[in-house]
């Protein structure tokens, strides 16, 4: 909880991301060595093998996602700016906050 609350406050951020800031503590906890289990990472002993982390983010850090050609004409925005909140487990990708929409993305 205290990595979570580190994130809200490092960055400025609502307390109404707090379920965001816990989901993103817990995933990256499960990537870092603990002595409980002799320098391995969790992923490691439940996996098998070493986690890949060059996916890894600044939770908070300001990020953009591209826009579909669908919805967009030749000279509009190909992005839209976001908040970057975490890591989508279900799936490869990331957690979004959408600053115009006010809704969150996968």
């Amino acid at each position: 909880m205290e990595m979570a609350q580190c994130f809200l406050f490092e960055k400025g951020l609502l307390k109404t991301f707090w379920a965001e800031a816990v989901n993103t503590s817990i995933y990256l906890l499960n990537l870092l060595p603990t002595k409980a289990l002799k320098g391995k990472t969790p992923y490691e002993a439940w996996c098998g093998r070493k986690p890949l982390v060059e996916h890894l983010k600044i939770f908070g850090c300001v990020c953009y996602t591209h826009v579909p050609h669908v919805k967009s004409d030749k000279l509009d925005h190909k992005c839209e700016v976001g908040i970057f909140l975490g890591y989508n487990i279900n799936s490869k990708g990331y957690r979004v906050y959408n600053l115009e929409t006010k809704k969150n993305y996968s």
